[in-house]
């Protein structure tokens, strides 16, 4: 594993969620463009934390 770029984490985009996560949540993470322009928290986000993930832990 190396600094510049060739571990596995760093190889993934936003687009490639890896297997077992919220693909939601890892786009949210991972991509600048998700909350450009927000004032103030993400709808989707808030609601993720308060509700849980749609189809996993969905309340």
């Amino acid at each position: 594993m190396g600094l510049f770029g060739n571990s596995p984490r760093a190889a993934r985009s936003s687009t490639s969620t890896p297997r077992g996560e919220c693909p939601q949540c890892w786009r949210h993470a991972h991509d600048p463009a998700a909350h450009r322009g927000l004032r103030g928290d993400c709808p989707q986000c808030v609601d993720h934390m308060v509700n849980g993930h749609p189809g996993i832990n969905r309340r």
